[in-house]
């Protein structure tokens, strides 16, 4: 789950007809709007869903400006997909000899 605010700046006689169209769309709710000010909150299953919602609120007309106040993902799922990819059994070479391998790490020893 991912969870994110952003912070629209609009026109005063925009306000409400922004907020409508913030309502339809995807992922989004209107959580404050005050003057020329409009919080909003994206909720979304995933990073690209949360950033598609954010484009579209850069496109409704009336967005002055809009900036991300906060954000948070839940990175647990895809963790779980690097491990499984990066050490599954049959990627190990048994084979490899320390011998073989170079290390950069250490400018000194090798120059």
């Amino acid at each position: 789950m991912n969870l994110s605010s952003v912070l629209i700046l609009t026109k005063e006689e925009k306000l409400e007809k922004l907020k409508e169209q913030i309502q339809q769309t995807p992922c989004c709710s209107v959580e404050l709007a005050q003057e020329e000010k409009i919080i909003v909150v994206i909720e979304s299953e995933n990073l690209d869903d949360e950033l598609k919602a954010y484009k579209q609120l850069e496109q409704l007309d009336g967005v002055i400006s809009i900036n991300m106040v906060f954000s948070y993902q839940d990175l647990d799922e895809e963790r779980e997909k690097i491990l499984k990819a990066n050490f599954e059994a049959n990627t190990f070479d048994e084979n490899l000899k320390k011998d073989n391998l170079e290390y950069y790490g250490n400018v000194f020893r090798k120059y």
